[in-house]
């Protein structure tokens, strides 16, 4: 191992080492002086006791950044609210009910402050600015704690980014803009956000400034699952690659200008320093752009470029600037990926050799192999799931990646210059960019795209290594080893994906609360037919899961309220199902979801039914009867407390479908015992569920909520209310579909699909 390398991983080693063990400074640097003296000294053991005083140095730094980023002085203001002054430090994203922004707080409470913390505001209010300094009374509140069941933990995550604090603001006032190189940083942003896609909007204008900007903001959500299913949702992550097209740029410029070579190596250096702030200090961002800059310091100062070099000071940066990033899921993939081209992508593309594949193929199907296996560890430990068709996808995708980043780049360059052909770069760019989404779509909707399972991961990780294995047999042998193992696995995976027979029809009720994520979606059956009551999110796809469980015809489908978690997938379930009545409380809030939902039944000439209270529909022997709302409510109420509750019953067993109606809706209503309470609005908090449960004497509450979600459901005091009950509870999250069957109208058998 050369000495640069082996003296930067000791550094690198011994800042990841606070993460784990934090020791007194006094001690470390006292021994770190000492090792370096002895360095200094005992030529023999030079390097050894530098490597040994560098990596106390870096471990002594690391405890102190971490003791820096875990202090915080508004800690004690939760509780409180005041008048602060907010610097917006990143791009807002917005989730269904309010704009999440990192900000600096400059001042609280007229003291002068500067901690990071997260700001959120409502969903109707426009999203903060980057940049902006802004003003507003906040409340101080901590972070979510982690609920009981679910492997996300907000406190956690955001302490790690020295974010202790989450401020809430009804309302902001814009006062000014930061300044000094942060300003510039913005305003680079800015000019690259507005010039990247000209004539572009939507999805395609968001996925060019994916891959220019590395932000996904503008992406839908399904469209974003489907890019993380499918193994391509890297491509929207700023890499070497959008580096090196700066670099390629700046130089060819420089050339076309007739510059010396190091003084465009100059302008490259800056240009990555540019490019780097206006993106972001993301793991990969900054990985990247030391990499670009350590290659240009290379050849101002004639050495040889290392990459593995460039690797560890990228990590050594990062790490430096705190240790946190090495729990980062973006730091372990970036590194891990790039390590694993260093490493894997020659020993793959020797073994392709003599096989009849393109070179630009091999080298696609070698980066996306070593890519896909080395990640696949970091990916199952950080969110549960693996994507297994990342090979076939990135080979469909990779033609177009590369241009559409250097058209989006080439169109800003000559936007201001030549309009009309950043116009024509641009309209180049949307056709790309569709086929890339179109790429994401396909093979991240194809069943099994993305294994969720434990036992089957280990069956691929199982088959990976035999396929390894099988490179080490004579070449003789190893082709009739290959379509032997093709046949295999033609076979087994044509049993995995063959349709299987739905269940039979019911003989009785059977209520399947369908495992939609963050939103409701319920179908009820009896002999003589189907209704449901709500379609879940759009990416959830409910149509296709209701056609899997044989259904054809829906009597009925209710749209409890106009939310994107409730009805995002009507206008599908309508247009690709038979549905004789739509049932709509017709609320005056505005919603595109309800919106497609109603143009669709108008084209399928589907009757729509306002849903009132004292209605009453019957269905074979299931008797569905509305309980609320007795009217629209205005514009200014919140559609949650008007939401359609519905009471099902068959024979002697009753289900409550509350939709996101709480206590303060269903507590005033004359409401039976009942068999099955759907908890409502995803079992947040609600101080009247206590009350309720006493007189509904549930046997069976089942709460629609989706794993990780951004809101803290199911809440504790909602979980403790459950359990003090004795009710038995299932969650979609940790359950999957909860099935609750009644043959006999009298008893009821609950049934999951986890």
């Amino acid at each position: 191992i050369p000495s640069a390398h082996l003296l930067a991983a000791s550094l690198c080693l011994g800042l990841a080492t606070a993460v784990v063990v934090r020791l007194p400074g006094p001690a470390l640097v006292a021994s770190s002086f000492v090792l370096a003296i002895g360095g200094l000294i005992l030529e023999r053991w030079r390097i050894v006791l530098v490597a040994l005083a560098l990596l106390g140095t870096g471990w002594w730094w690391g405890s102190v950044r971490l003791d820096a980023i875990d202090r915080s002085v508004l800690v004690r203001d939760i509780g409180t609210a005041a008048l602060a002054r907010l610097e917006v430090t990143g791009a807002s994203r917005l989730g269904q009910f309010s704009s999440r922004v990192e900000v600096r707080v400059r001042e609280f409470d007229d003291r002068r402050i500067d901690e990071h913390a997260m700001l959120e505001v409502p969903a109707s209010e426009r999203a903060p600015p980057q940049g902006g300094l802004l003003e507003a009374v906040v409340s101080v509140r901590a972070p979510r704690d982690p609920e009981p069941g679910s492997s996300f933990d907000e406190r956690a995550y955001l302490e790690r980014h020295g974010i202790h604090v989450v401020l809430r603001a009804s309302r902001y006032r814009v006062v000014g803009s930061r300044g000094g190189l942060p300003r510039m940083a913005d305003r680079v942003r800015s000019t690259l956000a507005g010039s990247i896609a000209p004539g572009l909007d939507g999805e395609r204008r968001a996925l060019v400034e994916g891959i220019v900007l590395g932000e996904d903001e503008g992406l839908s959500d399904e469209l974003r699952d489907r890019f993380r299913a499918s193994g391509l949702y890297h491509v929207l992550a700023v890499s070497g690659q959008n580096v090196a097209f700066i670099v390629a740029g700046v130089l060819l410029a420089c050339w076309l200008l007739g510059i010396p070579r190091w003084l465009a190596q100059c302008a490259s250096l800056l240009a990555i320093v540019g490019y780097v702030s206006a993106v972001g200090w993301q793991p990969s961002v900054v990985r990247a752009g030391i990499a670009g800059s350590l290659a240009s310091l290379a050849w101002l100062a004639s050495r040889p470029r290392d990459r593995w070099y460039f690797l560890v000071v990228g990590a050594v940066a990062l790490l430096a600037w705190s240790p946190y990033n090495l729990l980062d899921p973006g730091f372990q993939l970036s590194f891990a990926a790039v390590a694993a081209i260093f490493v894997a992508v020659p020993w793959i593309e020797g073994r392709l050799e003599g096989y009849p594949v393109p070179r630009s193929l091999v080298a696609v199907l070698a980066v996306s192999t070593a890519c896909g296996v080395a990640t696949a560890p970091i990916l199952w430990m950080q969110f549960g799931a693996v994507p297994i068709l990342s090979v076939p996808a990135n080979a469909l995708a990779e033609p177009v990646v590369a241009p559409i980043l250097g058209l989006g780049l080439g169109a800003a360059a000559i936007g201001r210059i030549l309009p009309s052909a950043a116009l024509v770069l641009g309209w180049i760019n949307g056709w790309l960019a569709s086929y890339l989404a179109w790429c994401a779509r396909f093979v991240g909707g194809i069943p099994f795209a993305r294994v969720e399972s434990g036992k089957l991961l280990v069956g691929l990780a199982v088959a990976v290594a035999l396929t390894i294995a099988l490179f080490r047999v004579p070449r003789r042998l190893r082709r009739g080893l290959l379509v032997g193992a093709a046949s295999v696995a033609v076979v087994s995976i044509g049993w995995i994906l063959w349709p299987r027979d739905p269940p039979p029809p019911p003989s009785g009720l059977r209520i399947s609360f369908l495992d939609v994520g963050q939103g409701d979606s319920a179908l009820l059956q009896v002999p003589e037919g189907a209704v449901l009551v709500d379609e879940g999110p759009p990416e959830a796809r409910v149509a296709p899961m209701i056609r899997g469980l044989g259904v054809r015809r829906l009597s009925a489908i209710v749209l409890t309220h106009p939310q994107r978690d409730h009805i995002g997938g009507a206008a599908e379930v309508i247009r690709s199902v038979q549905v004789g009545t739509v049932l709509d409380p017709r609320l005056p809030a505005a919603s595109p979801y309800e919106d497609d939902a109603l143009q669709a039944a108008s084209a399928r000439h589907v009757p729509v039914v306002t849903a009132r209270a004292g209605q009453v529909f019957r269905l074979g022997d299931l008797r569905i009867r509305v309980l609320w709302p007795d009217g629209p409510g205005g514009p200014s109420q919140d559609p949650n407390d008007h939401a359609v509750v519905l009471l099902a019953s068959y024979g002697h067993v009753d289900a409550l479908l509350t939709a996101d109606a709480e206590s303060n809706v269903t507590g005033p209503l004359d409401l039976p015992p009942v068999e099955i309470l759907k908890v409502a609005h995803h079992g947040s908090a609600d101080d009247g569920l206590s009350d309720l449960l006493v007189g509904l004497r549930p046997l069976a509450a089942v709460i629609s909520v989706g794993a990780h979600n951004d809101y803290g459901h199911p809440t504790g005091s909602t979980l403790a209310a459950l359990g003090r009950s004795g009710v038995k509870t299932y969650r979609t999250d940790l359950d999957g579909t909860v099935v609750v069957s009644s043959s006999d109208g009298e008893h009821i058998t609950v049934t999951t699909s986890k």
